[in-house]
């Protein structure tokens, strides 16, 4: 039987200890309720147990491929034919959701397709709206209302994809991107999605105890009927193509709060992006010439405060696995500068992207950002001549601000207790 992975899930850190199947105690009697600051040192569970190596393999294979294919198509295709963007830094966070934590909820299609179409179009519309009103300087504010916007209508549509967050933001601080307007919605952010989606069925259930999707439009599990007849041996080539169908598995809530919450989910990522828009406009670069706000922080933002009980929000893992994402990129980058590679862009991105799931997968720090912060290294010329200090500034530095703020705002709302966990090793 296939080892169960409880990052595929993406369950409430609370619920995984109840798979074992053994009969469950009677309950302690219920302790008070944990004061505001008290939840800020934790909810005491724990994380997760550690992936086996075989599993990283398909994680990297499928990740390579897809970012791989997307890489192809925005250099060979895309450019120089229609001139469209095709390759953006959202698509690093969405192949860690697709290729490690395919079981999850915001890895299946409808969410996949949707969340990011819905992430493109709030960042073209908040982008418009902005200018209309004269306010287009102000990218901090337009920045902060398309990623929460995004993550309020994600959640009112049950749709939450945190690369949708990523998607919006990087229309809003990309000024290479703005001039394709509303088609921005169909490429990079609905087109690239399905591209995603079709390359992590191809590579997915190439792996034995791997299906995907779980489900192509949530419905409630079907169980399988009952027959007398033995079931006929089938073929490998006719249980992959089986897998395609998808799993009938019923959708997990975990990563779609109710909507009583969502006020708490909008403030969190508004307050978290108006945060770094501001001190990379006010200290950052005046002071110290760096880079904060980058367009992973997006992805983060719905993690963190949308998806806040969740292994991949918890500070260990948000911390650490941004910033070997950060360490991945420059690392690549520097690596194909050596080697006079650098002009094969598509090359270095899937790589670092693949990379960075390996590490996260091995150190057991899963977070979905992380992909992006490396991505973005690869394919952002402007960033280049951050070097190693985009590590430290934003990779890290970025991260620990949502993590805090993400303490001060999640924690407002009586059923919600961020972190769940904070270093347990």
């Amino acid at each position: 039987m296939a080892e169960k992975n409880t990052y595929q899930e993406m369950k409430p850190v609370n619920e995984l200890a109840l798979e074992g199947g053994e009969p469950l105690k009677e309950a302690p009697p219920a302790a008070p309720a944990p004061t505001y600051f008290k939840k800020m040192l934790g909810a005491g569970e724990k994380p997760p147990p550690q992936l086996p190596l075989s599993y990283s393999a398909f994680s990297f294979l499928g990740a390579f491929a897809g970012m791989g294919a997307i890489g192809l198509l925005h250099t060979y295709v895309m450019m120089p034919d229609a001139s469209m963007v095709l390759l953006v830094g959202s698509f690093g966070a969405m192949s860690v959701i697709v290729f490690s934590g395919y079981k999850t909820p915001v890895a299946q299609p409808k969410n996949v397709i949707i969340g990011n179409t819905i992430g493109g179009l709030v960042g073209v519309v908040v982008f418009n709206l902005m200018q209309e009103l004269g306010l287009g300087k102000m990218v901090w504010l337009s920045a902060a209302f398309a990623v929460s916007l995004t993550i309020v209508a994600q959640e009112l549509t049950k749709t939450v994809h945190p690369p949708g967050g990523a998607t919006a933001l990087i229309y809003i601080i990309t000024p290479p991107v703005q001039h394709m307007g509303y088609w921005f919605v169909f490429c990079p952010s609905f087109l690239g999605a399905v591209i995603m989606v079709a390359v992590g069925c191809i590579t997915n259930n190439l792996a034995e105890d791997r299906v995907y999707p779980q489900y192509w439009w949530p419905s409630e599990a079907s169980e399988a009927e009952d027959s007398d007849e033995p079931d006929e041996p089938e073929t490998w080539l006719g249980q992959y193509c089986r897998k395609f169908l998808g799993a009938g598995a019923a959708p997990l809530p975990a990563a779609s709060p109710p909507t009583s919450q969502t006020w708490c989910s909008f403030l969190g990522s508004f307050l978290a992006i108006a945060s770094l828009g501001l001190l990379q406009q006010y200290l950052i670069i005046p002071k110290m010439h760096e880079m904060l706000m980058i367009g992973a922080f997006g992805a983060m933002s719905v993690i963190i405060f949308s998806a806040w009980k969740v292994p991949f929000a918890q500070p260990k893992n948000a911390i650490i696995g941004n910033t070997l994402g950060g360490f991945v990129g420059v690392a690549v980058y520097n690596l194909f500068l050596l080697a006079g590679i650098q002009d094969y862009v598509w090359v270095g991105a899937a790589l670092s992207v693949s990379l960075t799931i390996v590490l996260q997968e091995l150190t057991n720090t899963v977070h979905p950002p992380g992909g992006a912060t490396a991505l973005l290294f690869v394919i952002v010329p402007l960033l280049h001549k951050y070097a190693w200090t985009y590590v430290v500034t934003p990779a890290l530095l970025g991260t620990v601000i949502l993590v805090l703020i993400g303490c001060v705002t999640n924690n407002l709302v009586e059923k919600r207790h961020y972190p769940q966990f904070w270093f347990p090793f």
